[in-house]
C-alpha cells in the first residue's frame, strides 16, 4: 500500500470513529397535509422543519418522499422508509409501529354547514347524522369504536368538504387547520357556508412512526433527544412563528 493510500485510509478511519465520515440519513414518508406538511410549503411545512432540525442536532439529515396516507403505514411497516409522519396515535397502529414523542398538535372535531342546527354533548347525539371520514386516518378510540355512527369514507379533506357543501354528508370529522387550508386552496364557498364546531372533540398530538423490529430504537431515541433540545432552546417555537403559528 502506498503512503498516500495508507494516509487516506487512516483519515477515513478517524473520521468514521468521530461520526463525521458518512452523514447519517433518515428516509421519511409523508403526505400532502397542509398546513402541517406540503411540497409547496416553505421547508415542506413547519412540522417538516421541526423534524429536520431535531434530527440535525443529533447528526442526521432527512430525505422526504410524498405519497398517499395509506402507503405511509405500509411502507414504514415494511422497512422501505425509516419513519413516516404526521401520525396520530392509535392503539391499533401501536401494534404495528413505534411512536416518537409528539412534535406538534392540532384540534380535531367536526365541520358542519352553517345552516344546520347540530350540536352534541356526546358522540351518541350524532347517531342520526352521516359523518365523513378520510381514508387511512386514525381517529379517537371512542369514535373508531362507535359502530352506531354512520361513517362515510372519502379520499381526503377536499372531497369530504365538497360532500358536506353538497349535503351528501351532515358532518365531517377533521383536523381544523387542515380543513381550513383545504378551503382556502380551492373551496372558497366553504368560507361562507361551513364552520368548525367548537370546542374541538380532542386536541391530537402528532408523531413520527417507525417500523417495529427493524433496529430503529436508537433512531427514535435520537429524534426524541434532538426534539427536546429544540423545544428547550426555543427553536421549535421560532419555526412555528416563521410559519404563522404561535
Amino acid at each position: 500500500m502506498s503512503l498516500k493510500v495508507f494516509a487516506i485510509a487512516i483519515l477515513v478511519s478517524m473520521l468514521s470513529v468521530n461520526g463525521i465520515a458518512a452523514e447519517k440519513t433518515i428516509s421519511l414518508a409523508t403526505t400532502e397535509w397542509e398546513p402541517y406538511v406540503g411540497k409547496n410549503l416553505k421547508g415542506y411545512g413547519f412540522t417538516s422543519e421541526i423534524i429536520a432540525e431535531a434530527f440535525k442536532r443529533i447528526g442526521y439529515r432527512v430525505r422526504y418522499s410524498f405519497m398517499p396516507p395509506r402507503r405511509i403505514m405500509r411502507d414504514v411497516e415494511s422497512g422501505k422508509y425509516d419513519a413516516g409522519y404526521p401520525a396520530y396515535y392509535s392503539e391499533e397502529r401501536a401494534k404495528k409501529v413505534d411512536y416518537s414523542d409528539p412534535f406538534a398538535e392540532g384540534p380535531l372535531g367536526f365541520y358542519k354547514r352553517k345552516d344546520t342546527e347540530i350540536s352534541y354533548g356526546s358522540l351518541t347525539d350524532l347517531a342520526p347524522y352521516k359523518i365523513g371520514v378520510c381514508l387511512g386516518f386514525a381517529y379517537p378510540k371512542d369514535f373508531e369504536e362507535a359502530e352506531y355512527l354512520k361513517k362515510e369514507v372519502a379520499r381526503d379533506e377536499k372531497l369530504n368538504l365538497r360532500k358536506l357543501l353538497n349535503r351528501r354528508i351532515d358532518l365531517f370529522i377533521t383536523d381544523k387547520l387542515a380543513s381550513q387550508a383545504a378551503i382556502n386552496q380551492g373551496i372558497l364557498e366553504g368560507k361562507a357556508s361551513l364552520e368548525f364546531m367548537e370546542p374541538p372533540l380532542e386536541v391530537r398530538k402528532l408523531h413520527l412512526i417507525f417500523g417495529k423490529n427493524r433496529g430503529h430504537e436508537q433512531k427514535i431515541r435520537d429524534f426524541n433527544a434532538g426534539l427536546k433540545m429544540i423545544i428547550d432552546d426555543g427553536t421549535a417555537k421560532n419555526i412555528m412563528k416563521r410559519h404563522g403559528f404561535e
